[in-house]
């Protein structure tokens, strides 16, 4: 009979095993993500046949929603042995992390599956939108002025450009400096390298990538303008010399690449953790309740004032947590959620208030597992 639990430190061997097995990373990645981003407590294992067969994980971070800094749990990877698979681990496993990290404060777990669908039984939604540039682009004849490779010593010119660049947009993560260290350190663990564009002394973007042998990816680019932007996109380009490119955007950009195409697309989803902390955080409307419903996550379920606080009043609107959340990230309106039959909206005066008063927002996040 497989149990399933938190993990304890004493798994760690067991879990890096089991991270080779599923995924085969390097060893220097591996070496990186259980020694900086292992939290035992924020992690769920299955052991069956006395073995360590699955794993879910996650780590704390901090995340802009509408402004305001919340505390959240990247969602970090689901591993399961080839020999347990199809047991139905997956929905156990999310509902033991989702409510511990409830009690534990978090409010809400975002991430990036490949399928998105593959995660909507779990009541996790889009809510952000990535755009992609995609081609094999026409190479620039020179390097643009005023871009030029980075040193890992030259980290910390990164970091105000990535404060200005990720306060405009609800869902991606609040970093401290500490949590940048950690980024850059993750992206050097995997071979990653970065390029920095400056203009009068001043650090205006940069861009992290992976350049190998089948093309070059970029993964993180942060810049100040949309001039910015095509420095670095054709900077991409040059070091790119021929190969296959594919580079993240958010999804507001308006930078092109010669040769290549672009596309938005739904590229990220969140857990609903804990609504009610959710709604004081950003919401504090003591004069609207909604009754939420929640399959995973207990403390989700019943009527509350838009200030978190239960109470027995008629509810205004009413949603499941996990479209609550695309409207509590901005991704939707309430009134897009009711004509798509995921709201029920029993003051029509309230609500359109609310709509007004909390409009959509861009919704993007730059980080991944």
């Amino acid at each position: 009979m497989a149990v399933q639990r938190l993990c304890t430190m004493e798994d760690k061997p067991y879990l890096r095993a089991l991270w080779q097995t599923c995924f085969g990373d390097s060893d220097s990645f591996m070496d990186f993500f259980f020694e900086k981003r292992f939290y035992p407590e924020y992690s769920v294992c299955t052991i069956e046949d006395e073995k360590l067969v699955n794993a879910m994980y996650s780590f704390p971070v901090n995340m802009y929603i509408r402004g305001n800094i919340v505390p959240a749990a990247m969602l970090a990877g689901f591993s399961t042995d080839p020999d347990y698979r199809g047991r139905g681990y997956m929905s156990k496993a999310f509902e033991i992390l989702v409510n511990s990290l409830a009690d534990s404060g978090i409010t809400v777990a975002p991430h990036t599956p490949v399928k998105h669908e593959n995660y909507f039984r779990q009541g996790n939604y889009t809510a952000t939108d990535t755009r992609f540039i995609k081609g094999t682009a026409d190479k620039p004849k020179i390097m643009p002025s005023g871009v030029n490779f980075g040193r890992m010593s030259e980290m910390g010119k990164l970091y105000p450009v990535y404060l200005k660049f990720a306060e405009k947009y609800s869902g991606t993560l609040a970093r401290s400096m500490h949590d940048f260290r950690l980024k850059t350190a993750d992206l050097a663990s995997d071979g990653g390298e970065f390029i920095i564009a400056e203009k009068g002394g001043e650090t205006k973007g940069y861009a992290m990538y992976f350049n190998g042998v089948e093309g070059l990816t970029a993964v993180e680019t942060a810049y100040d303008s949309e001039e910015t932007a095509e420095s670095l996109l054709n900077a991409l380009a040059f070091i790119a010399d021929n190969k296959p490119i594919k580079i993240k955007f958010p999804p507001d950009s308006r930078a092109e690449l010669a040769g290549c195409t672009s596309e938005i697309i739904p590229h990220g989803v969140a857990a609903a953790v804990n609504m009610p902390k959710l709604m004081n955080m950003i919401f504090k409307e003591s004069g609207i309740s909604i009754k939420l419903s929640d399959h995973i996550s207990s403390i989700n379920n019943g009527i509350f004032r838009m200030d978190g606080t239960p109470c027995e009043d008629t509810a205004d609107l009413e949603l499941e947590a996990g479209y609550f959340i695309q409207f509590a990230e901005g991704y939707k309106t309430l009134a897009e959620l009711e004509k798509e039959g995921h709201a029920v909206i029993n003051n029509r005066e309230k609500a359109e208030y609310l709509d007004r008063k909390y409009p959509k927002c861009t919704c993007y996040i730059c980080d991944e597992y």
